[in-house]
């Protein structure tokens, strides 16, 4: 199994009005959902219940497949941020293994259905390709589309 990301599926809980601390470990594969949840206290402090909550979590992640234990340590992908609500990066990949990267342009017209209009960052280049989404969002949304 590769190594996962130090916190993958780790979430730390410190809820002060509740005297409630701990990690909570929570991993989906397929619908089927694991979770458990690692108090400070009940394991000998902050450092041991994360000790506790990565063995739990790295016990799960070798019972799944491959894909998913590869998955879980890649580097999370950083996202690309357009600044306008609607246009966001996709990064898709296709049936040959492929990535496809481009801006979408997102909004719902009169008739209430969703559209989209994406433009290709390999051929408008990364500029031209967000310009043209955050065009394509803001005619969509005034209706002028």
């Amino acid at each position: 199994m590769s190594t996962p990301r130090p916190n993958y599926g780790i979430t730390r809980i410190d809820q002060v009005d509740k005297k409630n601390h701990g990690y909570y470990v929570r991993i989906t594969h397929k619908g089927q959902r694991y979770q458990k949840y690692f108090p400070d206290k009940s394991n000998g402090g902050k450092a041991k219940a994360l000790r506790a909550a990565k063995a739990y979590r790295d016990e799960i992640l070798a019972k799944l497949p491959k894909d998913k234990q590869d998955a879980a340590s890649r580097k999370k992908r950083r996202i690309k941020k357009s600044g306008i609500t609607g246009v966001t990066h996709v990064v898709s990949k296709s049936v040959k293994g492929k990535n496809y990267d481009y801006w979408q342009a997102a909004w719902v017209d009169e008739s209430n259905r969703r559209k989209t209009a994406k433009f290709s960052i390999a051929r408008y280049g990364e500029e031209k390709a967000l310009k043209m989404a955050k065009k394509a969002r803001r005619e969509g949304v005034s209706g002028q589309r």
